[in-house]
């Protein structure tokens, strides 16, 4: 393996930067396309990022069936890597893509066959509905594309190389940011144009990658396949890995559909501010995930070379550089509320909610970061379980908090935001407090140490 993908050997924090700076930029890139589409639509009205927002919690939940085969790819290119194993880490390429296209095409059919039932949960306003339909069904046919890339993305990123998918991705950002608001405006297709415009820069994006693993000179292996036949192990194996990540995601999602729900009961308005406000959010915790994902391959190398000592110096350095980020981003959202939310939404009241939002959850976000840190680093070892058992309870008890603080206390919106608030502080001081603990307990202190406790 080239000496650049490497992840067993060389400067630890160096070799994570390296990695995690363009999976970061890719998610600033993403960041910015929804905070772009969502300017777009604004421009339509409130009305439709409100619908946009409640459209694309399908999309959020599509996430749960992409991290199957993501993962797979990831966790098996990584490890099997670092044990010297190109010929098995090729075979986790190969059978993750086939089991996320499979996926991908069930999802959406599901979509175009059951729009109105998926949507008519959050008894919406009729022009919203609408609106939310049509969002919902023209962005339905990205899906196939978006599972397919994400997987060949998570088997470069398992190699060691996060710029390949760095590039394609950024390209592919950059003509959906482009031609949205051709498609909504120029051509006069509102809502729908959006969605068009995501079903084509997806495709390319498709494209660019299949191109990237079958021929571009430094691709991870030298015959990958696209549609290679499935191996029942190999394919057991990705589930066994991928399937804790997609429970966790699904039942998140559902649960914050939930949430959305009692949100809905405020108004358009309540809707339209909290898409705003996940968005911006999304200063951190799409940065956040990006450094998880670098440290997952960081950490799924080194396991499997056996490099335990590296591994916990790796943990240590990254906690520290997630938890100063994390600290950053609290004191932006908190000082410029106001002004952020405001590039957005125009009505004064809307504003409000946006801005009581963000000032909430920036108490969160030191401490979030730091969590994404030790569940990337429980994904490295193969112990996918564990941050699915964390995620769960503490989504859980997200949608009770905001239950209380709304019909107990009756703190109204703000409740809805304080309660969900609670429930991720929570989450984060489990999560690193377990893998601080299954380190100690687990995971040997030395390079040359080899035997492994239970885990």
């Amino acid at each position: 393996m080239d000496a650049k993908f490497n992840l067993t050997q060389g400067p630890i924090l160096k070799k994570l930067v390296t990695m995690a700076m363009p999976i970061m930029a890719t998610s600033f890139f993403q960041m910015a396309f929804n905070l772009a589409d969502m300017f777009w639509l604004g421009r339509l009205g409130s009305d439709a990022v409100a619908a946009a927002g409640t459209a694309g919690l399908f999309f959020w939940l599509s996430m749960a069936l992409i991290f199957i085969g993501r993962m797979g790819a990831q966790i098996g290119v990584s490890q099997n890597m670092g044990k010297g194993d190109p010929k098995a880490a090729k075979g986790f390429a190969q059978n993750s893509f086939a089991v996320s296209l499979v996926l991908g095409v069930a999802f959406t059919t599901v979509i175009l066959i059951f729009p109105n039932q998926l949507l008519g949960f959050f008894d919406l306003e009729a022009d919203v509905a609408l609106q939310a339909r049509q969002y919902l069904v023209t962005t339905a046919f990205a899906l196939p594309f978006i599972f397919a890339h994400q997987v060949i993305s998570g088997a470069f990123i398992g190699f060691g190389n996060t710029k390949i998918p760095f590039y394609i991705n950024s390209l592919g950002l950059a003509v959906n940011i482009a031609i949205t608001p051709l498609f909504i405006f120029t051509f006069d297709m509102g809502i729908v144009g959006a969605g068009i415009a995501t079903v084509i820069a997806s495709a390319l994006n498709l494209t660019l990658k299949v191109y990237a693993m079958k021929w571009y000179k430094k691709r991870p292996f030298p015959d990958y396949r696209i549609l290679a036949k499935p191996d029942g192990a190999s394919v057991r194996q990705i589930f066994k890995w991928g399937a804790p990540i997609g429970i966790e995601s699904a039942l998140f999602t559902m649960l914050f559909m939930i949430v959305t729900r009692l949100v809905s009961d405020f108004g358009t308005g309540a809707l339209a501010a909290q898409r705003v406000g996940s968005q911006v959010e999304s200063l951190a915790w799409m940065m956040a995930g990006g450094f998880s994902s670098a440290i997952t391959a960081f950490m799924g190398q080194n396991f499997g070379a056996k490099k335990y000592g590296r591994m916990r110096k790796a943990y240590k350095l990254s906690l520290m550089v997630m938890g100063s980020y994390g600290a950053f981003i609290g004191i932006v959202l908190f000082v410029f509320a106001a002004p952020l939310v405001g590039i957005f939404l125009e009505d004064p009241d809307y504003i409000v909610f946006g801005v009581e939002y963000l000032r909430v959850f920036a108490f969160t976000q030191l401490l979030f970061c730091m969590e994404e840190v030790a569940a990337g680093s429980f994904r490295g070892r193969g112990l996918t379980y564990k941050p699915t058992v964390v995620s769960i309870t503490c989504n859980i008890l997200r949608v009770a908090m905001a239950y209380i603080m709304v019909f107990v206390f009756d703190f109204g919106l703000i409740g809805i935001w304080i309660g969900i608030a609670i429930s991720v502080t929570i989450r984060s001081s489990w999560m690193i407090i377990w893998y601080k603990i299954n380190q100690a307990k687990s995971l040997p202190k030395h390079d040359e140490d080899t035997a492994l406790t239970p885990q």
